[in-house]
């Protein structure tokens, strides 16, 4: 921030302190709006408690996947094809969305014991990170859901039903912001640079 700061002055040099005090206001305030624009809250699997919570695992994915008009990128290391996340996303194919669905393979992480293809019949752009462009033992173990560069769930559940359902799981769900677009282009980069790989 500081180095922005004296690049700002180096710009303005000359310019009444006024003025620039007046720019930096004006950019503080634009960034409390924004921050106000967006909401974070919190999502559970497993057993209740006296704290109120928002809503399931389960109950959110389906809901965030309805709600996607453009694009939805799904990030899971262990996914399994839940039928109400399955039914939503095929729901989702439908309406046009584009899908991007980055999944850890036994083919990869040796450690990893799941061996289906997720969500088989579903068109999707299915993303690996090859074992050629990861340190030995590392794992893809991100959990994370975007919905039109608007919304994120991040998290530790899975894409199986264990974890929608009955585990114990958190996730904290973002609304609008910069984090939604920029957790989505993180992976682009990543496909982009061929870090990532298409089945």
């Amino acid at each position: 921030m500081r180095s922005i700061c004296e690049q700002v002055v180096l710009r303005l040099d000359g310019t009444a302190p006024g003025y620039l005090a007046g720019l930096l206001d004006g950019a503080a305030l634009a960034v409390d709006r924004a921050r106000r624009r967006q909401s974070v809250s919190v999502v559970w699997t497993g057993p209740e408690s006296h704290v109120t919570s928002s809503r399931l695992t389960a109950a959110t994915v389906v809901d965030l996947v309805s709600q996607a008009k453009a694009e939805i990128l799904l990030v899971s290391f262990a996914t399994q094809t839940d039928q109400l996340i399955s039914v939503a996303l095929h729901q989702a194919s439908v309406r046009g969305v584009a899908i991007t669905l980055l999944a850890e393979r036994h083919a990869d992480n040796p450690s990893y014991s799941g061996v289906s293809v997720p969500f088989p019949g579903l068109e999707a752009l299915r993303l690996y990170w090859p074992a050629s462009e990861r340190q030995p033992g590392a794992a893809l173990h991100a959990k994370i859901i975007v919905i039109d560069d608007r919304i994120a769930l991040v998290g530790s559940a899975n894409l199986t039903s264990r974890a929608m359902e009955t585990n114990l799981e958190c996730g904290i769900l973002v609304r609008g912001g910069s984090q939604p677009r920029a957790i989505r282009e993180h992976v682009a980069d990543l496909y982009a640079a061929g870090c990532l790989r298409q089945l």
